[in-house]
Parts: structure tokens; sequence; C-alpha cells
């Protein structure tokens, strides 16, 4: 056993040193004897049929080394992570402006930029398609040959006509969302180093460094063996980093094989725009129905996500949208339909939330419509349905443990002063009309049950002869404090002290495929492979302590850097030089798996281990001359499991706080016919410092039994409830409910004018 000692307390982040000082390496930061560079060539058009590329003005280019295109792919042409629909270079077919009809390799990044502009991709455009309902019509344009429509999940619980007879009051609106932009600080970018002996390692920035890995082993048609993947230090990810490195990687790859020198591709800002994935665009049509005291009966929900081009993340996102869309509450009679469709648009993947966020908007809204119809207040009605221990979820999963829900209610309720200002704002009568609004989720922690393949985790622990402690993980840190709740979990797993661990950045060399770090799953998945591979370890060096200190192997404890019982211990680096005077292993391979999940053809079973929950409170300032919105104040209580590190843990509360700000209120990417309108940080509005409110943060301990030392996720959930609740504190404060985000100062005004729903 082991003596905790840094598990909830406010360890310093273990990388803040070496980032605060520049020491930090990021991916453009590295360099390799004979280097090149690469950029991509983009089609110009959405969609069409590429029929040949004229690369002799850019071989005129002094530097330029060379022109690549999808006959120098060595292996498959091939980089879809869930389907098997993505060229990594469009051989006859392009399906959205940000397709790469070739690579060109340089010996700078200008001149391979200069080179890029150079070539002429010659295309026949062809008419495209734009809107995801539109692309559901049989006579629209079809993206790809199967049909636009690719994919079809639902749950079926109960009887939802007898459901919807029983109420006594059911609203139904339709709701839309767009494109939303990951924003992470640093642009995305890899580096490929050939090696002598035909293997390949590749550097780069990214959350899923094993999806890298089997991106570049398919397009060079090499075992997975024969490629390396060393994730870099990694300048935030929010999901972004997941699909989109392995197109880059690949890129990369595929010219340091044909030219046989290292290749970086990093891009711009604006590159990234264009090339990286977004959230989802969704349309959400919400059906709900309830008694006239404020249960409910039924409800009713359709789901059009729009994937663009490919379907990348797609299967996964939709499946997380269609398991948690009736919101956190219990309701008997479900009838739910999610589909996954082609467009000619920009591609769609991960992003904090994973389909979520959408949905949230909607069934939030129409909770709180349902309570103002019948005069209750919104808390009561989501406390009076809320999901709890020995409640079903909609896929009917019987909960057992670890629901913090209904304490996030009543503690957001008591810390924002909800019932007094929700009295206080109805009275407001002036040019600045100020609102409250709530907004509550759950959300599956780590893959589920359409993910179970992938979610596992490994981790090497190495306590070396002088006591100190080296591991390997298989889960990334992109700046959201992952090593250092991992190296205070380590700390007291083996019972050393915080300085006494490092933690390396994942190479796929030396642990096993552990998945991608998304979903809120690496704190619950490598953390559980370290007190795993710990226990291992305290096994074989606590036999070695107790034969030298004479007592049972069962008395022995590790702690406070000691080890020892029944009065007698020696220090763990004493322990650790006595292991290697004996030849013990000291090194140990931990692993977790996550627990069965299920979800059958009719959306039925336990979708995912466990849940976390979180209720988000926002109060605005609404002003009616101008429409603009001013986020005032949001409280976030939040359900973690078991607090590892508060400081983190508030990090990560104000940083999803911003970003579901800017889902509500400021984020509106605008396109043409496929084309990216606002492709920077100059056109596409993000909010900044002075748009920060206050945040106050309440955490709910409710612990799970098989997280490590009680902890779920928290990386996903900061981000969800706030766009929901910012627009329902919109709502109260304008009495205009609106149907479509951003709520811009535009949008705002024009409801107000015209004094009607949007």
């Amino acid at each position: 056993m082991s003596d905790g000692g840094t598990v909830g307390t406010a360890v310093t982040r273990v990388d803040a040193e070496d980032k605060a000082t520049g020491r930090a390496l990021y991916v453009d930061d590295l360099r390799f004897a004979g280097m090149l560079h690469a950029a991509l060539v983009f089609p110009g058009c959405a969609s069409g049929r590429l029929v040949g590329i004229d690369a002799s003005a850019a071989l005129d280019v002094p530097g330029v080394r060379a022109v690549l295109t999808a006959d120098d792919v060595p292996g498959e042409n091939q980089v879809g992570v869930v389907d098997s629909d993505q060229p990594l270079l469009p051989k006859d077919t392009i399906r959205y402006t940000g397709d790469a009809a070739a690579i060109v390799v340089a010996d700078s990044p200008a001149l391979a930029r200069e080179g890029a502009r150079a070539v002429r991709p010659q295309i026949e455009e062809l008419p495209g398609v734009f809107d995801a309902v539109r692309a559901m019509e049989p006579d629209a344009p079809k993206v790809h040959e199967g049909g636009n429509v690719f994919l079809h999940y639902k749950v079926r619980k109960g009887d939802v006509d007898a459901g919807f007879a029983e109420a006594d009051i059911i609203v139904e609106r339709t709701f839309r969302t767009h494109h939303q932009e990951h924003a992470y600080l640093e642009p995305l970018g890899a580096i490929a180093v050939p090696g002598d002996d035909g293997s390949i390692t590749i550097y780069g920035t990214m959350q899923s460094p094993y999806y890298v890995q089997k991106a570049v082993a398919t397009v060079l048609g090499v075992p997975l063996s024969r490629v390396r993947v060393i994730q870099t230090v990694t300048g935030g990810g929010f999901g972004g980093k997941e699909d989109v490195p392995s197109e880059i990687a690949a890129c990369a790859a595929v010219a340091a094989r044909k030219i046989g020198r290292p290749v970086k591709l990093v891009y711009s800002r604006e590159e990234d725009f264009y090339r990286s994935s977004k959230r989802h665009p969704m349309v959400v049509t919400y059906k709900l129905g309830a008694t006239r005291d404020g249960r409910f009966t039924a409800a009713e929900i359709r789901i059009v996500a729009d994937a663009g081009a490919y379907s990348t993340l797609t299967p996964v996102v939709v499946f997380r949208a269609t398991a948690h869309a009736t919101g956190p509450y219990e309701i008997p009679n479900v009838r739910t339909d999610a589909y996954g469709v082609y467009t000619n648009r920009q591609t769609t993947g991960a992003f904090r939330g994973f389909g979520q966020p959408q949905t949230i908007f909607a069934n939030e809204s129409v909770v709180d419509e349902v309570a103002d119809t019948l005069g209750i207040d919104p808390i009561e009605i989501r406390l009076l349905n809320a999901l709890a221990v020995g409640k079903r979820t909609a896929t009917n999963q019987l909960l057992e443990e670890s629901v913090g829900l209904p304490e996030t209610l009543a503690l957001a309720r008591e810390r924002s002063g909800w019932d007094e200002r929700r009295r206080e704002f109805v009275s407001d009568t002036g040019a600045i009309r100020r609102g409250i609004g709530v907004g509550s989720i759950y959300y599956g922690v780590s893959l589920g049950a359409k993910g179970l393949a992938l979610d596992g985790s490994g981790a090497v622990v190495n306590v070396y002869r002088d006591g100190s402690v080296r591991i390997a993980i298989g889960g990334t840190e992109m700046g959201q404090g992952l090593l250092t709740v991992l190296t205070q979990i380590a700390a007291d797993a083996l019972g050393v002290s915080i300085e006494a661990i490092h933690i390396d950045h994942v190479d796929t060399s030396v642990v096993p495929d552990s998945g991608p770090s998304v979903a809120s799953r690496t704190t619950l998945m490598s953390g559980n492979a370290i007190i795993d591979a710990a226990e291992k370890l305290k096994a074989r060096m606590g036999a070695v302590a107790a034969d030298v200190l004479g007592v049972d192997p069962a008395d022995v404890r590790f702690g406070a850097g000691r080890v020892g019982g029944r009065g007698r211990d020696l220090a763990f680096d004493e322990l650790a030089a006595e292991c290697w005077a004996r030849n013990v292993n000291t090194a140990a391979e931990g692993w977790y798996a996550a627990p069965l999940s299920t979800f059958d053809e009719n959306g039925q079973g336990d979708a995912y281990a466990v849940y976390s929950y979180a209720t988000q409170i926002a109060e605005v300032e609404v002003d009616t001359r101008t429409g603009r919105v001013r986020l005032v104040r949001i409280t976030a209580a939040h359900d973690v499991g078991r607090i590892l590190n508060p400081v983190t843990l508030e990090g990560q509360i104000q940083g999803g706080v911003l970003q579901g700000a800017g889902m509500a209120l400021y984020e509106k990417m605008v396109t043409d016919g496929g084309e990216i309108l606002t492709p920077d940080f100059s056109t596409y509005i993000l909010p900044t410092s002075l748009d920060v409110p206050e945040i106050g943060t309440v955490f709910v301990e409710a612990p799970y039994s098989k997280g490590p030392f009680g902890a779920k996720g928290i990386g996903e959930t900061p981000a969800m409830p706030g766009a929901a609740a910012i627009a329902n504190a919109v709502a109260h404060a304008t009495g205009i409910r609106f149907h479509e985000l951003p709520l811009t100062a535009e949008a705002v005004l024009l409801a107000l004018s015209e004094g009607r729903h949007r």
C-alpha cells in the first residue's frame, strides 16, 4: 500500500518553468541535418474533377526540390480515421477547398510556399452541396459515390407516442449551430525523419500519436513497427489535433521517403484554418413533452450533422451526440435519430464536448421553454427530472454510482444568487436588460461503446537505482495539465516525492497503442495504467524491503519517500539501490482497459462506464440599443469524482467557460460555396481578455470507484453547458428565445427590432 500526500493539493505545474522560460521545444523549433520544408497545393475550388497538375513553373523556382502528387504515394493513398474515405492526395476528385492536390518540397518554408503558388491544378469544376439538410435530398450533388448520408444512429426507449399522449404540454423547436474553430495557439506541424534502415520517425504537435503511426504506415506501405512517432510539446489541441496531424505527418513522410531527407511541414495560421477540422454544424429538432407538474414524459430528437467532405471522426462524434441528446434527465420514452452527412465544406471532427454542445443548446433551450410555459423555475424543473443514482439514461443505463448532478444544480443555484437575481432582473426596463440562465449536462467519460477497441492505455514506470522515477505514457499533454496530475498520481501510488518523478511525452516505440487523448479519458486511463505498474513494482520492491527489515511483506507500506512497517523502515532510494544490487527488475508496464460498454441497434445499453456532470449559470447584460450581449458572470459547478489538483482544475474551468462563450456570442465562421472567408484571427472573432467574465467555480466530489483515486474526466465538460446557459440568460433578459448560434450583436438587435424569435 501507499500513503498519499500530493493528490488533491495545488502542486505547481511540472512543465511551467520550461514553458515560461522558452526552454520547451515545439515542433517548429526542431532542426535536423539536411532538413527540407514542404508546403501544400490547394485546389481553389470545393468540388471538381482533377484532370492534371502542371508543376513546371514550380520546378523552375530556385530551391524547389520536388512536386509530389498522388502517384508518388508508395503505399495506400488513404488517411481516413474511422472510414476509408479520405485520400491523402486526391487522384481525380476534389471534394473541398482544403484538399491537398500536391506537395511542394524546397529548401525553406518561403520557397516551398512560393513553389506551391506556382503549381497549376487543372480542374473541371462540378456542382457542390454546402448545406447538410439539402445534401440529404435525393437530387443533391453527391460528394461520394455511395451517397451523402453515410451514418444513422438511433435511440428507441419506451413508447414515445404514448409518452406524448400523457403530456400536458409539448414544445418542438429546431436549432442550428455552425462551425467553430479550435484556435489553439500553435498551428499544426510535423517533421518526418527517414532512417537508414527504411524506418521513419515522426515528430509533431498532436494528441493522437497512434493515429499518426497508423496513417504513416498506411501511406508508406510499411509495417507499424517501422514507424516511430514522438509527440513534441504541443501548444493546445481541444480536439483539433486528433485527426488532422495524421494528414500532415503522412505528407511529410511521403516527401521524406521520396527524397531521402528530413522534411518539415508546418502550417501558417491561414493554412491551419483552411485544412484543420472544425466543430460540426448541426441542425437539431427537439420535441419534449411534460406533465403540468413538470415531469418529462417523452422526447423526440432529430440531429443532422455536417461532416464536410470526409467522415473523419463524425461516426464517434455523432454517436456521443445521439447517446446524450436528451440531456441529463430521466425521460421514460425517447426516439432519437442522428445522421452524418457529407457536404463540400470544411471537414469536421473532434472539438471539446465532442458533438454535445450543439445538442445541449437545443435540449436546454427547450427545457427552459417548457419551464416558462408551466410557470416552474428552470432549476426546479431540472432538479425534478435530474439523473441521480438509481435512475436510467436515454440508453436505459442504470446509474449506480458517482452521479453528482443534483448537487451541481443546488450549489450553482446557491453560489450564483439565482433566486434573488431571477426575481430582480425581470423588473429591468432601461436600455440595459439583465438576465440569468442555466445549463446542465452529463458527459460519458472516455470513448464508450463505439470506441471500445481504442479504449485501453499503457504506461511504463522505471525506478532507477538512485530512487528517481521515469515514466512513459500513452496519453498526451497539450496544455491541459496532464503531466502534472499524472505526476501526482505516480508520486502517491509509489509513495515518493513529486521531485522524484519525470514523465516523458509520448513515444510510440516505448508504450503500446493507448488510443487518442480525447473524450476526457486521459487522466482516467493513463492514471490507472500508472497505478497498475506501480502496484507491480511495489510487490517486487516490497518483498525486498520486507527481507531487509525482517517484517512481513503484508505490513510493508510506501509513503513520504520511505518504505517499511512495524516501526522499521528505509528510504525509497536505499530500497531502489538494494533492488538493483539483487538484480530485481524495477521497471514495470501498466495497462488499463475501460469497462465494457454496450449500445445495441435500438440505442439501448450501458453506453459509457461513468459520466461527469456539470451545471453552469450565466448572468448577462443585453444592450437593447446595439444588441451587444455582455457576459457578466459564470458560476460553474462540476462533479469531478475526486479533485486531483485544484489549480489545474480551475484552469480547465476558466478556459472552457471562454470557449463556451465564444460559441454562444462571438465565433462565426463565414463561408461561401465552401470557401472560408474568415481564415485568421483578425476576421474570425474570438473572446479576448476584455470579454472574460467573473468566473466562480465550485466542485462536487462524487468519487468513481474505478477512477484513479476516485477521479473522473474533466477536460470536456467546462466548455459544454455555457452556450446554452448564455442563450437562456439572453432569453430571460429580452423575452426572445434564439434558435441559432452565435448570438451576435447583429442577430440580437434584429430580433429585438422585429420582436420575434430567431
